[in-house]
């Protein structure tokens, strides 16, 4: 278990159309933001005023997005985290399986940010630092993804335990109700 407190923040999923994604959220009622244009990306929070909240990203047709939207298809692209202290919070992780992407050594001095990886996890790790962390409720209160004994020894070094569970498909829950991200497709 990870002796640092964390903050989800937010869980990302490439979508191959942003708004057929929403428009298919819409029966929820949920809160869905305005459609952004990024360098490689469109993207879009649902919730995203609340802590938690999902974020759908269609890749342009060029870049690292496009590439790995071709490679792997639509699904859970990265679960964000923030935390108080980066260093502190990456070096509390050495022996526990997870590797540093190499963007990180970028992102780290430009965004205080690094991403985590493994390969056959289905989701990079977004660690952001923060100088508070929220406390508000969660809007995505539980993720499931294919997780087997080595990734959940690795979920509970991030300290995320009680929200990354394992299932065979990978699905939401949002008060109380269970949304696969397969819908969103």
């Amino acid at each position: 278990m990870s002796k640092f407190e964390v903050s989800p923040s937010h869980i990302a999923v490439i979508v191959p159309s942003l708004d057929r994604a929403a428009k298919k959220l819409q029966k929820y009622n949920f809160q869905i933001g305005v459609k952004e244009e990024f360098h490689e990306t469109f993207e879009n929070y649902v919730h995203g005023e609340r802590r938690n909240s999902l974020l759908l990203m269609e890749a342009k047709s060029s870049g690292s997005y496009h590439e790995a939207f071709k490679k792997r298809g639509p699904g859970l692209h990265h679960v964000a985290i923030d935390v108080l202290d980066l260093n502190s919070f990456l070096d509390s992780l050495t022996g526990s399986g997870w590797l540093l992407h190499l963007n990180s050594l970028k992102t780290i001095q430009d965004y205080n940010t690094a991403c985590l990886a493994r390969p056959g996890f289905p989701a990079m790790i977004e660690v952001q630092q923060k100088n508070e962390l929220s406390k508000s409720p969660l809007f995505i209160e539980a993720l499931t993804a294919p997780l087997n004994a080595q990734h959940l020894k690795m979920v509970q070094a991030l300290g995320l335990s009680d929200m990354f569970l394992s299932h065979a498909d990978g699905m939401i829950r949002v008060n109380d109700q269970t949304i696969g991200l397969m819908e969103l497709f």
